[in-house]
């Protein structure tokens, strides 16, 4: 008689047991890592639209001929991290583009002069000497545009703050 050896029914369980601890883990991390991509594509996004109103705005003014600004928050009120609009400085102040934010990125402004509402861009194209740098904050993201007194920007990379503050 043949005598046929197998697995008996503690060992299947606890082989069971520790495959769905790793598995745990293992899911706990990929859900992390999941949501920290949509926080940076978030971070991205606004980047993306703060540098591209930049640029709007400093197109508009070569090509019309007078100064065109990039103004932060509602009705230009100054906080960045509402939102932002593209204008044109004429008799009639035409908005070209607004831009609200709808979720809780931090926008602020370290440059020259100091606590700026809005970017002004002269026929040349140059930002009249208001050179510095937007640090934008997303949850535990951060990145800045940096603006230089010819009216070009430059970005940085998306980094981890882990508990740092924004600026």
């Amino acid at each position: 008689m043949r005598h046929e050896q197998g697995f008996t029914l503690l060992e299947l369980i606890c082989v069971l047991a520790i495959l769905s601890i790793l598995g745990a883990f293992g899911a706990t991390s990929l859900f992390s890592t999941q949501q920290d991509s949509k926080d940076k594509a978030t971070l991205l996004s606004d980047v993306k639209n703060l540098a591209n109103a930049l640029q709007q705005a400093r197109h508009l003014a070569i090509e019309s001929g007078s100064s065109s600004y990039v103004c932060g928050g509602i009705n230009c009120s100054g906080n960045w991290s509402d939102g932002f609009e593209v204008r044109q400085s004429s008799a009639l102040d035409t908005t070209y583009r607004s831009v609200l934010l709808d979720h809780a990125v931090h926008i602020i402004w370290h440059g020259f002069p100091a606590n700026k509402s809005s970017i002004t861009f002269l026929p040349t194209g140059l930002s009249n000497y208001q050179n510095g740098t937007f640090f934008l904050c997303y949850l535990s993201w951060k990145t800045s545009i940096i603006i230089n007194q010819s009216g070009r920007y430059y970005t940085s990379d998306i980094v981890d703050i882990d508990g740092e503050s924004c600026g």
